[in-house]
């Protein structure tokens, strides 16, 4: 019972658990208003086929100079607090709420929370909270400055239904609650200790906000431009009655528009779904419209102010640069159009069309405008894969595919509705062009020319020599030299040809072999002339030294160590007076930590040569464990960087078993000891009987965990390498080997360092914690001043963004991360300093990838 309450007050209590929870919720909004909405837009869409073109251009230009006053009010706002926004990321903002408050509750106000991130980094939370909410104060203000009038007329001329009165009451008793609200946070009343009562965190913040100073200015003008917003709504809705060809009414324009805002305001969700058409639609009845006429009025006027809108939200959200959406969005749009195309060239077609097509255009045309329809969905299925790896000529591909499916869907059978979503798929590819820049290396593609032209060859050989030489029955034809060269070039064109018929099952089975070997070379043509390739010369053991050299002179850190392992490629500037030590998976360049050289200028030279290296190559790149103070470089050259996890470094001149919070390490230590255990240190040369006994532990250890070796930053059991270097054991009095760990080079001043540490199936409890116990005391009484133990994955991450609050909720909620969040408690018991490290890449999209990508290079896959 005491598990479950816990478990309920952490869930009450887990912000984060919440903002998943409105994620869903808003995610069903969506289904629900796509569905509710789509026959508005329907409806709008039959409607301007009748309006006047003038007043339908007046209405949007109005739609535009609403957006723009939105952002107006809140460039006063933050200015009335001392914080310059400029226009267009006021505008950004204002889109951003504007969209995702169609799909929260209470969605005007609670959209105020979002996009703060949009803002300068300058500006501190309480001014952006103080800001929005002054925003959403004007709003509403101004809209009672309005309507109380306006409505105070409608009821003693015009009869007001229900709605109308109980939503203009809530908007009187809102906009009380809401002074009231803000005058006891600005006394430090009721409101204030309620909300600091609820999340304790909000103290500062609303200390903050009382001290801010409120330029009166600047406030009178964003509530002077709140109600001008007012007044381009009232003008919209006149515009809309003159673009059907109405009577225009001022009265019913602005009754109208004041009764729409107070429901948009009082509605819980989804912006008055439904509630606004019907009493819209209601109100304009009240002024002598016909039903259809008001309707159609109201329709028309939520296209300029609901629609539009939420368009230019949509588009302001996809227009961002480094947007994951658009990074996706094309290559699942081609993957789409490939099984659209297939399904298309598969299923019957409508007779009218057929006839229509066929009056126009020859019929062997159509039949192979089909079956290339055909292919080249299949096609697009496969370049969807290098779409989304970012290849320039995977582009140049789909973009000729969408182009030709265009043409290809209006040939076959008229189908103008799979050329207009080819056209969208052209369109789209055409808009992110800038995505892909991946390139195979020339020398590659060179090879794969001949390759393919020998395929090539072989193929139409088979078929001619086939066709010369098969019997009259197979398709009751005597085939001649020129015959049948032409008949290989229909089978592979897919040209209708009635006379070439296979009349019994080995014809057919050699017409198939052919489209099949056609097909498979089209398909092989198309991996290899996409598949990225590194063009490198095996590094030999000279560069392997001068690496190491280089190491030795520049080194800084430890993992500079691993940058020579063996697994590594080594890449070096001309003068070979820098190197950056990376190995490759797949279409990913995985870089360890920084370039090792001498200057910050070396160093960038050699990584934008390598940059450049890797692009025309194909690759993408990505340098993992780069250290805080490194951030500031990468930086400089427009990387992007996400904190992956926190390296702990232990100080060894503080270090000591004394004291409460080393009790339980010193217990193991003190119950080892009596029992015969003891730390041995081995220097090199390592003797191979003890090699061989290292051996077996490190292979039960392996075992007992079913894991494999894993390298990269770390090493892996060798002989060869372990021979060399220094060895630290826990053994019994009978020598028996039961955990070790092995010493390796570190670069960082004062700093030591150890790889593997690994321990016997039946060793006692405690002893890597004597171990490393025993090691730390050691490396003290040798003069080290601190040693590296190593990084704990995922361990202090902020959230400050929803990728690493994702993150930092899995670390900290789901079973899988227990491991890691067992290694930064294992770890903590010894107290170490904690240092962030951090992942450095190019593209948002490459985090979905990355991942995966450092797991094979550590595992060697």
């Amino acid at each position: 019972m005491h598990k479950a309450t816990s478990f309920l007050s952490k869930l009450v209590y887990n912000k984060f658990f919440w903002q998943f929870f409105l994620a869903i919720f808003m995610l069903g909004m969506v289904l629900f208003f796509v569905h509710e909405e789509h026959l508005e837009v329907l409806q709008i869409k039959q409607q301007l086929s009748s309006t006047i073109p003038i007043y339908i251009f007046i209405g949007i230009i109005l739609t535009i100079l609403y957006v723009l006053a939105q952002a107006q009010m809140y460039v006063h706002s933050f200015k009335a607090l001392g914080v310059k926004l400029s226009l267009r990321v006021a505008t950004n903002l204002f889109l951003k709420r504007n969209l995702i408050s169609i799909f929260l509750p209470a969605g005007g106000f609670s959209s105020l929370a979002f996009f703060n991130g949009d803002i300068d980094k300058g500006v501190s939370k309480s001014k952006i909270h103080l800001a929005s909410t002054l925003f959403g104060f004007c709003g509403i203000l101004s809209v009672v400055l309005v309507a109380v009038p306006v409505l105070g007329i409608a009821l003693l001329f015009t009869s007001l239904g229900i709605t109308e009165i109980v939503s203009f009451a809530f908007l009187i008793v809102l906009t009380i609650f809401f002074i009231a609200l803000i005058y006891s946070i600005s006394k430090k009343g009721w409101a204030y200790k309620w909300l600091s009562k609820i999340k304790p965190s909000l103290t500062a913040v609303l200390d903050d906000m009382i001290e801010e100073k409120i330029s009166r200015k600047q406030f009178w003008l964003t509530l002077l431009v709140s109600m001008g917003i007012e007044l381009i709504g009232i003008i919209h809705l006149y515009i809309c009655m003159l673009a059907l060809g109405f009577n225009a009414s001022w009265p019913a324009a602005i009754i109208g528009y004041i009764v729409m805002v107070i429901l948009l305001i009082a509605s819980p969700f989804l912006r008055g779904l439904g509630t606004i058409e019907v009493s819209l639609t209601f109100i304009l009845q009240q002024f002598g419209f016909p039903i259809i006429a008001a309707a159609t009025i109201t329709l028309l006027f939520r296209f300029f102010e609901f629609w539009l809108p939420l368009i230019g939200g949509v588009i302001s959200f996809i227009a961002k640069k480094d947007n994951l959406l658009l990074r996706v969005l094309p290559a699942f749009i081609i993957l789409i159009l490939g099984v659209v195309n297939m399904v298309s060239s598969l299923t019957p077609k409508i007779p009218t069309k057929l006839r229509l097509i066929k009056d126009i255009i020859p019929e062997d045309l159509v039949v192979t405008s089909n079956a290339l329809v055909l292919i080249f969905g299949l096609l697009m299925v496969l370049i969807s894969i290098f779409l989304l790896q970012g290849s320039k000529r995977a582009w140049y591909i789909a973009l000729f595919l969408s182009l030709f499916s265009i043409v290809g869907h209006i040939i076959k059978s008229a189908d103008f509705e799979d050329a207009l979503f080819a056209f969208l798929a052209a369109s789209t590819l055409y808009y992110t062009r800038s995505n892909y820049k991946l390139k195979p290396h020339p020398k590659y593609i060179q090879f794969n020319y001949l390759v393919w032209i020998y395929a090539i060859v072989a193929v139409f050989a088979y078929g001619v020599i086939g066709f010369y030489f098969i019997d009259k029955k197979h398709f009751g034809l005597d085939f001649t030299l020129i015959e049948s060269i032409k008949a290989v070039l229909k089978v592979i064109f897919f040209i209708d040809d009635k006379a070439l018929k296979p009349l019994t099952s080995f014809g057919n089975n050699f017409e198939k072999s052919i489209y099949i070997s056609s097909g498979t070379i089209i398909v092989f043509i198309v991996i290899s002339w996409l598949k990225p390739y590194f063009s490198k010369s095996i590094n030999e053991g000279s560069d392997f030294d001068e690496a190491a050299s280089l190491v030795d002179t520049f080194g800084h850190s430890a993992l500079d160590y691993f940058k020579t392992y063996p697994d590594k490629i080594l890449y070096f500037n001309e003068k070979r007076t820098a190197f950056i030590s990376f190995k490759i998976t797949r279409h990913f360049a995985i870089v360890l930590e920084d370039p090792v050289g001498e200057t910050d200028e070396e160093k960038r030279d050699i990584v934008e040569k390598f940059e450049a290296n890797c692009a025309e190559n194909g690759f993408v790149t990505a340098y993992y464990r780069v250290a805080e103070t490194s951030l500031d470089f990468y930086k400089s050259l427009s990387k992007k960087w996400i904190p992956i996890g926190e390296e702990a470094v232990l100080d060894l001149t503080s270090f000591t078993l004394d004291g409460g919070k080393m009790k339980t390490t010193r217990s193991a230590v003190n119950r080892l000891t009596s029992e015969g255990f003891q730390l041995k240190v081995y220097n090199a040369p390592i003797k191979e009987g003890l090699l061989q006994k290292l051996e077996r532990v490190s292979d039960n250890w392996l075992r007992d965990l079913d894991q494999k070796e894993v390298a990269f930053t770390q090493g892996i059991f060798d002989k060869t390498i372990l021979k060399n270097q220094t060895v630290l054991t826990i053994e019994d009095d009978e020598e028996k080997v039961y955990a070790f760990l092995n010493l390796v080079p570190d670069y960082a001043p004062g700093e030591a360092t150890y790889d593997l540490i690994r321990k016997e199936t039946d060793a006692p409890n405690g002893v890597l914690d004597m171990l490393l116990a025993k090691t730390f005391l050691y490396l003290k009484e040798q003069g080290f001043t601190s040693v590296n133990m190593g990084l704990a994955p995922l361990s202090g991450i902020d959230g400050v963004n929803i990728t690493q609050k994702t993150i930092k909720y899995a670390y900290e909620n789901l079973k899988v991360f227990a491991q890691f969040k067992g290694l930064r408690k294992y770890k903590e018991k010894f107290n170490p300093g904690w240092q962030k490290k951090y992942l450095i890449y190019n593209h948002n999209y490459h985090l979905l990838q990355v991942p995966q990508a450092l797991k094979r290079v550590s595992e060697g896959s």
